[in-house]
Protein backbone atom coordinates (compact mmCIF):
# COMPACT_ATOMS: atom_id res chain seq x y z
CA UNK A 1 0.00 0.00 0.00
CA UNK A 2 1.45 3.29 -1.21
CA UNK A 3 1.74 6.55 1.13
CA UNK A 4 -1.56 8.20 -0.70
CA UNK A 5 -4.05 4.70 0.02
CA UNK A 6 -2.24 5.14 3.80
CA UNK A 7 -3.02 8.85 4.32
CA UNK A 8 -7.04 8.38 1.99
CA UNK A 9 -7.31 5.10 4.55
CA UNK A 10 -6.51 7.00 8.01
CA UNK A 11 -8.49 9.47 7.36
CA UNK A 12 -11.60 7.87 6.16
CA UNK A 13 -11.04 5.76 9.26
CA UNK A 14 -10.80 2.17 7.46
CA UNK A 15 -6.89 1.44 8.55
CA UNK A 16 -6.80 -1.38 11.47
CA UNK A 17 -6.06 -0.27 14.91
CA UNK A 18 -2.29 -1.83 15.05
CA UNK A 19 -1.53 -0.29 11.67
CA UNK A 20 -3.58 2.80 12.53
CA UNK A 21 -0.81 3.19 15.84
CA UNK A 22 1.86 2.43 13.71
CA UNK A 23 0.73 5.47 10.89
CA UNK A 24 0.27 7.98 14.32
CA UNK A 25 3.79 7.64 14.98
CA UNK A 26 5.28 7.83 11.53
CA UNK A 27 3.47 10.97 11.81
CA UNK A 28 4.86 12.34 14.81
CA UNK A 29 8.35 12.06 13.64
CA UNK A 30 7.67 13.12 9.95
CA UNK A 31 5.93 16.45 9.75
CA UNK A 32 5.45 16.79 5.92
CA UNK A 33 2.96 13.48 6.24
CA UNK A 34 1.42 15.06 9.42
CA UNK A 35 0.43 18.05 7.09
CA UNK A 36 -1.05 16.23 4.11
CA UNK A 37 -3.54 14.43 6.59
CA UNK A 38 -4.06 17.54 8.31
CA UNK A 39 -4.88 19.15 4.45
CA UNK A 40 -6.81 15.79 3.87
CA UNK A 41 -8.92 16.11 6.85
CA UNK A 42 -9.94 19.72 6.64
CA UNK A 43 -11.28 19.27 3.01
CA UNK A 44 -13.26 15.93 4.02
CA UNK A 45 -14.55 18.13 6.69
CA UNK A 46 -15.24 20.81 4.61
CA UNK A 47 -17.28 18.57 2.08
CA UNK A 48 -19.41 17.31 4.85
CA UNK A 49 -20.70 20.92 6.77
CA UNK A 50 -21.46 21.04 2.57
CA UNK A 51 -25.09 21.41 2.49
CA UNK A 52 -26.85 18.96 -0.48
CA UNK A 53 -28.40 19.99 -3.22
CA UNK A 54 -32.11 19.07 -3.15
CA UNK A 55 -32.69 17.88 -6.52
CA UNK A 56 -29.03 16.44 -6.82
CA UNK A 57 -30.52 12.78 -8.67
CA UNK A 58 -33.08 15.75 -11.16
CA UNK A 59 -29.54 17.55 -11.75
CA UNK A 60 -27.54 13.98 -12.58
CA UNK A 61 -30.38 12.52 -14.29
CA UNK A 62 -30.52 15.94 -16.97
CA UNK A 63 -26.93 15.66 -16.55
CA UNK A 64 -26.86 12.18 -18.00
CA UNK A 65 -29.36 12.73 -20.74
CA UNK A 66 -27.50 15.43 -22.30
CA UNK A 67 -24.34 13.27 -22.75
CA UNK A 68 -25.75 10.78 -24.22
CA UNK A 69 -27.93 12.56 -26.62
CA UNK A 70 -24.84 13.80 -28.26
CA UNK A 71 -24.03 12.61 -32.06
CA UNK A 72 -20.87 10.12 -32.51
CA UNK A 73 -18.40 11.30 -34.94
CA UNK A 74 -18.75 9.89 -38.76
CA UNK A 75 -15.15 7.38 -37.98
CA UNK A 76 -15.73 5.97 -35.02
CA UNK A 77 -15.26 2.41 -35.31
CA UNK A 78 -14.38 3.14 -39.27
CA UNK A 79 -11.72 0.42 -39.86
CA UNK A 80 -8.45 1.75 -42.04
CA UNK A 81 -8.80 -1.32 -44.52
CA UNK A 82 -11.98 0.48 -45.31
CA UNK A 83 -10.35 3.73 -47.11
CA UNK A 84 -7.41 1.63 -48.42
CA UNK A 85 -10.79 -0.38 -50.47
CA UNK A 86 -12.06 2.54 -51.60
CA UNK A 87 -8.60 3.77 -52.83
CA UNK A 88 -7.98 0.18 -54.92
CA UNK A 89 -11.66 0.29 -56.42
CA UNK A 90 -11.11 4.11 -57.86
CA UNK A 91 -7.68 2.65 -58.72
CA UNK A 92 -9.51 -0.39 -60.31
CA UNK A 93 -12.19 1.31 -61.98
CA UNK A 94 -9.72 3.80 -63.28
CA UNK A 95 -7.29 1.48 -65.64
CA UNK A 96 -10.98 -0.13 -66.89
CA UNK A 97 -11.70 3.23 -68.08
CA UNK A 98 -8.62 3.47 -69.90
CA UNK A 99 -8.54 -0.06 -70.78
CA UNK A 100 -12.17 0.91 -72.63
CA UNK A 101 -12.44 4.12 -73.54
CA UNK A 102 -7.91 5.24 -74.89
CA UNK A 103 -6.36 2.09 -75.59
CA UNK A 104 -8.45 0.98 -78.66
CA UNK A 105 -8.47 4.18 -80.15
CA UNK A 106 -4.57 4.79 -79.89
CA UNK A 107 -3.77 0.93 -80.71
CA UNK A 108 -3.96 -0.30 -84.35
CA UNK A 109 -1.53 -2.07 -86.93
CA UNK A 110 1.58 -0.47 -87.39
CA UNK A 111 2.32 0.81 -91.34
CA UNK A 112 3.83 -1.72 -93.09
CA UNK A 113 2.85 -4.85 -90.74
CA UNK A 114 0.59 -7.63 -91.95
CA UNK A 115 -0.44 -10.31 -89.52
CA UNK A 116 0.93 -13.93 -90.49
CA UNK A 117 -2.80 -14.76 -91.04
CA UNK A 118 -3.84 -12.84 -93.16
CA UNK A 119 -1.94 -13.97 -96.06
CA UNK A 120 -2.40 -17.38 -95.22
CA UNK A 121 -4.29 -18.81 -98.59
CA UNK A 122 -4.54 -21.91 -100.75
CA UNK A 123 -0.91 -22.21 -101.36
CA UNK A 124 0.35 -23.82 -98.20
CA UNK A 125 3.04 -26.38 -97.18
CA UNK A 126 3.70 -28.22 -93.80
CA UNK A 127 7.14 -28.06 -92.99
CA UNK A 128 9.32 -29.90 -90.33
CA UNK A 129 12.53 -28.58 -89.89
CA UNK A 130 15.46 -29.69 -87.94
CA UNK A 131 15.41 -28.83 -83.81
CA UNK A 132 18.90 -27.42 -84.57
CA UNK A 133 17.75 -24.78 -86.92
CA UNK A 134 18.21 -21.42 -85.90
CA UNK A 135 15.48 -18.48 -87.44
CA UNK A 136 17.98 -17.11 -89.06
CA UNK A 137 18.84 -20.07 -91.36
CA UNK A 138 14.78 -20.53 -91.77
CA UNK A 139 14.62 -16.90 -92.80
CA UNK A 140 17.19 -17.40 -95.77
CA UNK A 141 15.83 -20.32 -96.74
CA UNK A 142 12.36 -19.17 -96.90
CA UNK A 143 12.58 -15.60 -97.97
CA UNK A 144 13.93 -16.07 -101.77
CA UNK A 145 10.94 -18.27 -102.15
CA UNK A 146 8.24 -15.88 -100.47
CA UNK A 147 7.28 -17.91 -98.21
CA UNK A 148 5.74 -16.75 -94.50
CA UNK A 149 5.08 -19.10 -91.79
CA UNK A 150 1.57 -18.41 -90.83
CA UNK A 151 1.15 -21.05 -88.13
CA UNK A 152 2.97 -24.10 -86.02
CA UNK A 153 4.65 -25.29 -84.64
CA UNK A 154 2.54 -27.92 -83.81
CA UNK A 155 2.80 -30.75 -81.62
CA UNK A 156 4.67 -33.02 -84.00
CA UNK A 157 7.20 -30.14 -84.80
CA UNK A 158 5.20 -29.11 -88.52
CA UNK A 159 4.82 -25.28 -89.51
CA UNK A 160 2.68 -24.04 -91.99
CA UNK A 161 4.01 -21.86 -95.08
CA UNK A 162 2.14 -19.75 -96.80
CA UNK A 163 2.94 -18.53 -100.44
CA UNK A 164 1.67 -15.91 -102.46
CA UNK A 165 0.83 -18.22 -105.45
CA UNK A 166 1.23 -21.78 -107.22
CA UNK A 167 4.31 -21.31 -108.86
CA UNK A 168 5.91 -19.98 -105.97
CA UNK A 169 4.81 -23.21 -104.15
CA UNK A 170 5.42 -25.41 -106.82
CA UNK A 171 9.52 -23.70 -106.91
CA UNK A 172 9.27 -24.23 -102.40
CA UNK A 173 8.50 -27.68 -103.14
CA UNK A 174 11.44 -28.23 -105.01
CA UNK A 175 13.90 -26.56 -103.37
CA UNK A 176 12.61 -28.00 -99.75
CA UNK A 177 13.05 -31.27 -101.04
CA UNK A 178 15.76 -30.73 -102.44
CA UNK A 179 17.90 -32.37 -99.42
CA UNK A 180 18.76 -29.14 -97.53
CA UNK A 181 20.22 -30.04 -93.82
CA UNK A 182 17.58 -27.70 -91.71
CA UNK A 183 14.30 -29.66 -93.84
CA UNK A 184 13.33 -32.76 -92.50
CA UNK A 185 9.78 -33.18 -94.30
CA UNK A 186 7.70 -31.46 -96.52
CA UNK A 187 4.23 -32.20 -96.46
CA UNK A 188 1.25 -30.85 -99.47
CA UNK A 189 -1.97 -30.59 -97.19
Amino acid sequence: MDRDDKILNYVQDRMPPQDREAFEKAMATDAALAAEVGLMQSVRGALAAEPTHDNSDAVWDRLSTSMTSLPQPANVNRSPWAQVARYAAVAAIAVFAWQVTVVPRSSGVPEGFAPATEGAGAFVLQVKFADTATFGEIGALLGPLGGTITDGPTALGLVRVSFTNAASLQEAVVTLNAGSDIVELVVEP
